[in-house]
């Protein structure tokens, strides 16, 4: 009778420390940007995981997504606004309109460029890039542009040149030379994230520090990459803007500059200017930010 009635006691023990046990609380979802999962018909989102080979290579790979994904949506929609204009036969659109929606898809992936970035607790890195207003104006009509996600205010800090001198990723002297302007959110330069901003066009290079090679040698790649993309970018807005007119206007044949001479015209009297340079102090890569220049 006592064993029982000490296995009751210890049964109900068993219980009463169960039941005043803590619940472990739900794991909180991060927080992303809204433009994440919600953004307008022009825009679209890429991702890219962590890789070995360095931001620059993991930025190249969520751009590239991004610009793929917004193709396939301009041509969806373009598809189906020209499938409610002029039907051909069995709802088909003829090979004319299909040429079309093709050249059009084509002349904005080309004119798509970054307005955001941001990297989750993991560092995945999310980019949203858009199509330039005054092509989607022309050809899509303005309801195709509406509710495009406002971008959020960022929460920067200012850039403390403490850590990048206890870095050692250089001898000290050559490390303070490098005066950051720009204040840092995620721990990089606001400008990482958006380099297009005030309406110029913008571009970053990065470049990864290799043994044997001095800082003055990772700032001539950094800029080599920069203004390769720049001028890539600015050279197929050229292009697109002279395939528009191609496009929208069939009448036009002898009016047309030719495309090929424009861009070279424009590759030689392009100027870049530097406007920020930065050192991860943690990896080493130096970040450089170049805009357009209007100075011949």
């Amino acid at each position: 009778m006592r064993s029982l009635l000490h296995r009751t006691s210890l049964l109900f023990l068993l219980l009463l420390l169960g039941g005043c046990a803590t619940t472990p609380k739900p794991k909180e979802q991060e927080r992303l940007p809204l433009w994440v999962n919600e953004h307008s018909l022009t825009q679209a989102v890429g991702s890219s995981e962590v890789n070995f080979q360095g931001v620059y290579t993991q930025r190249a790979a969520a751009l590239n997504e991004a610009k793929s994904s917004l193709a396939h949506n301009i041509r969806s929609y373009i598809t189906s606004s020209l499938q409610s204009q002029s039907k051909v036969g069995n709802n088909e659109i003829s090979n004319r309109y299909k040429d079309k929606i093709v050249a059009l898809s084509e002349l904005f992936l080309s004119g798509a460029y970054q307005v955001d970035a941001f990297f989750d607790s993991n560092r995945k890195l999310y980019i949203l890039v858009e199509s330039p207003q005054e092509s989607i104006e022309r050809i899509v009509g303005l309801g195709a542009q509406k509710n495009r996600t406002p971008l959020p205010d960022l929460t920067t800090r200012p850039f403390d040149k403490k850590e990048l001198i206890e870095s050692r990723c250089y001898q000290r002297e050559l490390l303070e030379s490098i005066n950051t302007k720009s204040e840092l959110f995620q721990n990089k330069p606001i400008w990482f994230f958006r380099p297009n901003q005030g309406g110029v066009l913008g571009s970053v290079g990065i470049a990864e520090k290799e043994e044997g090679r001095s800082l003055a040698e990772q700032k001539r790649v950094a800029l080599s990459l920069a203004k390769s993309a720049l001028m890539r970018d600015k050279k197929m807005q050229i292009k697109s803007r002279h395939e528009l007119l191609k496009i929208v206007s069939d009448d036009i044949n002898g009016e047309i500059f030719d495309s090929s001479a424009v861009i070279r015209s424009a590759d030689e009297s392009a100027t870049v200017e530097l406007k920020d340079i930065w050192l991860d102090p943690q990896s080493c890569e130096l970040y450089v930010w170049i805009v357009e220049s209007d100075e011949v």
